[in-house]
């Protein structure tokens, strides 16, 4: 149990994560990339009344038949349900969208606090690992843009906590009396996670089947336990299988599973062509073979350096052999190994570029702990051949020593984001210049064709479809379809239309009407379709 000492220990806490969260959020005035700018989209659309629906295309994995397209058929929806809470009670901007953000990544410290002292026998220990979250690296830009990081770090960290407790308290002597909150906590958790990212339902299996071998010699609490946390999860989950059931035939649509089949990142934009097992193994299996050792290599640098901020591994690494029998770490470790394997080996491609790094967000804060148990181990081992050696005053240098590079890593990374980069802190300016070329010229109701439909709506208020993964008379074809009048391609165009951005190769019924310049001076045509 918690005494006085740690609830006020987690008071301050939960003020200095609250003052950096803010800080840090100062400078980001827009969302910055795709899938913030489309979560805070919808979250005004929904404000304005006209509900789960998109008024741009961003894929065609669902053949969409036009606009408005039903929204969250490839994202869940309580990323978009956080923004709007905050446009709904602070007004239509995305500073309000962020606020419910900044208030729940506050809360993440304080979980750390509760797993260090759960977990280590040091006071000092559980605010070290509060600290390293408030300083979490790579994360630090995230946690407060409307994305899913900060839903489901929060929601992931906790199932694991409640799955972990659950096992426990259903052979304790009160089990009757009180286990069924844990499986209740766990299941409701995971379905929340689930909500934030469509692989939350990893977490509902690891979890369960975690609490069947830990209570394999009782059967039916085993049994009970799990109809619990599934039962839990289900309920949770309920109203949003019937709104998809309504809208699309089905509870779980499986577009995003087709992204299993992609033979490349960017097929994931295809047009009429289907992502199919046959397909897949069509493309060869040397192909194949070499596209998951790539995603090994990017994916262990995502949890050497987005992770572990490079300097933690190693004493994560110590610290998971000496907490090898800690059921809880063995949970959590367990999630980030079959994690680690599905974006790695079955995600191969969605994976490396974010997937990892996204879900990865509930590990962290199990990943500081057994650092900082690797540290201690570390300390004592020294301590046992030198007898200079004090133990207490190494623990406090070293542990403060963390939470100094921490900050440095986490200084370095806002800065890139911030100071390099103006996209957070200016609207895209692509768009920008689109947006008013397009009401000069009186077109500003034309559906256009762009490479980042949601960070288009956000600028403009426009609908606008993707530009597709396919050759030039494809693209025309689709724009024929949904009636685009405008074709835009900037630097970061299709591959099969490299020759058309670089103008050398034109098409009878492309005209390019003008040019306009990026943030780095690139050039961003404008074709008008024929």
């Amino acid at each position: 149990m918690l005494d006085r000492a740690d609830h006020q220990a987690l008071a301050w806490l939960f003020v200095l994560s609250l003052v950096v969260r803010a800080l840090v959020t100062l400078p980001m005035q827009h969302p910055g990339y795709m899938d913030a700018a489309y979560n805070y989209d919808i979250a005004l659309n929904l404000a304005r009344g006209n509900g789960f629906n998109e008024p741009f295309l961003w894929n065609y994995l669902d053949d969409p038949s036009g606009l408005p397209h039903p929204s969250h058929l490839y994202w869940m929806p309580l990323p978009t349900l956080l923004a709007w809470l905050g446009i709904t009670l602070l007004g239509h901007s995305y500073r309000a969208a962020q606020v419910p953000f900044i208030c729940l990544s506050a809360l993440l410290p304080l979980i750390s606090y509760y797993v260090a002292r759960r977990v280590l026998s040091h006071r000092s220990y559980a605010v070290t690992a509060a600290l390293l979250t408030v300083f979490s690296g790579f994360f630090v830009p995230y946690w407060t843009h409307t994305d899913n990081f900060t839903p489901f770090a929060l929601a992931g960290s906790l199932c694991l906590i409640a799955g972990w407790r659950a096992p426990q308290a259903a052979i304790g002597r009160d089990a009757a009396k009180h286990y069924w909150r844990w499986c209740v906590l766990a299941g409701s958790m995971a379905a929340l996670a689930q909500l934030s990212r469509a692989d939350g339902v990893l977490l509902l299996a690891v979890v369960i089947v975690w609490g069947v071998l830990c209570l394999r010699h009782t059967p039916r609490r085993a049994l009970v336990t799990s109809s619990l946390i599934a039962g839990s999860f289900v309920g949770v989950m309920l109203p949003w299988l019937i709104r998809n059931t309504s809208v699309v035939g089905t509870p779980w649509p499986a577009y995003g599973t087709q992204t299993i089949w992609l033979t490349q990142y960017d097929d994931l934009f295809h047009y009429g062509r289907m992502l199919s097992l046959e397909n897949y193994l069509a493309w060869g299996w040397s192909n194949i073979l070499q596209s998951k050792l790539e995603a090994l290599w990017w994916n262990v640098q995502t949890v050497v350096a987005a992770w572990g901020m490079i300097f933690l591994v190693p004493l994560a690494l110590l610290g998971a052999w000496h907490l090898r029998r800690h059921l809880l770490l063995q949970l959590a470790g367990s999630y980030a190994f079959i994690l680690f394997l599905v974006m790695t080996f079955i995600f191969t491609f969605p994976g490396p570029r974010g997937g990892l790094f996204h879900s990865g967000s509930a590990v962290l804060i199990f990943l500081y702990v057994a650092a900082l148990a690797g540290l201690d181990s570390a300390i004592r081992w020294v301590a046992t051949h030198r007898s200079t050696w004090q133990p207490e005053v190494a623990r406090s240098v070293f542990a403060w020593g963390m939470v100094v590079l921490a900050l440095l890593v986490s200084s370095f990374v806002v800065y890139r984001g911030i100071a390099i980069s103006t996209r957070w802190r200016q609207p895209d300016i692509r768009y920008i210049q689109l947006a008013n070329w397009l009401a000069v010229h009186g077109e500003s109701d034309s559906l256009v064709m762009l490479g980042d439909p949601p960070s288009w709506w956000y600028v403009s208020d426009i609908p606008a479809i993707v530009v597709p993964n396919e050759p030039p008379d494809v693209v025309l074809a689709v724009a024929q379809r949904y009636g685009a009048r405008y074709l835009v391609l900037d630097v970061n165009r299709p591959a099969p239309l490299a020759a058309l951005y670089d103008r050398t190769q034109t098409h009878p019924r492309l005209q390019l009407v003008h040019t306009l310049s990026d943030e780095t001076g690139q050039p961003v045509h404008i074709w008008r379709i024929r």
